[in-house]
């Protein structure tokens, strides 16, 4: 009955950044031991109960889950905020003062970078898909955040149309390895983007400084982002801009780490309509408000993540994204392998390794 409240988990970690923010800045083993709700997260999201599917019979208003998108972004806005006060505020003077920072630094991107790629643009990838113009210009603003707003396009024009083809950018091929899946993907999101908007505005074969040119909303970001950054350094100070910057890769890197496991190996999907990874962890589920349900989401992407249901119809990953997200990176080799085992008895592929 009280399932909605469970979303609610959503505001545990950014609000752990918040408030390590808010206290800081902090000797080096404080600043250390303010990892540990994440890594907390980690071991829950490993150990915690699986989804039961079950029928949701409560009427809750859905301004009350717009509500928590709303006070997710303001969140977001705060954080990047006070991280740029944290950082000017950190001292360069002694060797002492140059270690201490230095840690500081290392923890800031550590927190506020989880935290961007795992509340802010998921919450940009909600609100890019409501009808609504004004939560569409929310998405885009988070997604400015962490310098990676013609993601917006990629996304809904590129991605969803081709997901779990051999045409999708972001559906990871079978066997690849996500440093090679990274360099693939951002430059082809970016390229994708960009010739989408001049194919939007007829610009294929006109020059860069035709008028046209200002409603290239990829150019507008780019040139909302480089603003931005420029006025950081100049307010705040160069560990600032370093910290934003260090951030917002971070940040991204985590998404498109979610983009590699979430279609993995599927680019031959939509012939056996699988379009993604089953995900069954609790907290993946709530703690990322919804954005495990992705299957069902690519099935209607209009649908909010409070209605999206949870569907069993693909292969199901062993664990949940916290745990999967650092098993990739620390472990490619296993993630590849272990993956390509669970795919062949699901789709009786023959082994390419």
């Amino acid at each position: 009955m009280l399932n909605h409240l469970r979303y609610l988990a959503s505001f545990f970690f950014p609000l752990c950044v918040f408030w390590f923010l808010y206290t800081g800045p902090h000797d080096s083993i404080a600043a250390l031991a303010w990892t540990l709700p994440l890594w907390g997260l980690v071991f829950i999201d490993w150990l915690g109960p699986k989804i039961k599917i079950e029928q949701n019979n409560s009427i809750v208003s859905s301004g009350f889950y717009d509500a928590i998108l709303y006070a997710l972004a303001l969140l977001q806005f705060l954080i990047i905020a006070l991280l740029l006060i944290y950082a000017s505020q950190l001292q360069w003077g002694t060797v002492i003062e140059i270690s201490r920072s230095v840690v500081n630094l290392i923890v800031l991107r550590i927190m506020v970078g989880t935290s961007s790629g795992s509340s802010a643009i998921i919450v940009a990838h909600e609100l890019i898909h409501r009808p609504q113009v004004f939560m569409r210009i929310l998405g885009r603003l988070l997604l400015m955040t962490v310098c990676y707003e013609h993601f917006v396009i990629a996304h809904i024009r590129g991605h969803h149309y081709s997901v779990a083809s051999t045409k999708d950018i972001a559906t990871a091929r079978l066997g690849e390895k996500f440093n090679d899946y990274w360099k693939r993907v951002t430059v082809g999101h970016f390229k994708y983007a960009w010739n989408s908007e001049l194919q939007r505005l007829g610009l294929q074969n006109t020059a860069f400084y035709h008028y046209k040119m200002l409603g290239n909303s990829v150019l507008q970001g780019i040139l909302i982002e480089v603003l931005m950054v420029s006025l950081i350094c100049i307010v705040f100070g160069w560990a600032a801009m370093f910290i934003f910057l260090y951030q917002a890769l971070s940040a991204v890197r985590l998404l498109e780490t979610i983009n590699y496991y979430q279609h993995w190996g599927l680019e031959r999907g939509r012939e056996q309509d699988t379009l993604a990874w089953v995900n069954q962890s609790v907290v993946s589920e709530y703690a990322l408000v919804g954005l495990s349900n992705h299957i069902a989401h690519h099935q209607n992407a209009a649908t909010p993540f409070y209605e999206t249901p949870h569907s069993e119809q693909g292969p199901k990953m062993p664990y949940g994204y916290f745990v999967t997200n650092l098993w990739v990176k620390l472990n490619n080799v296993s993630f590849c392998q272990t993956s390509n085992e669970i795919l062949q008895k699901y789709k009786k592929i023959p082994d390419y390794l």
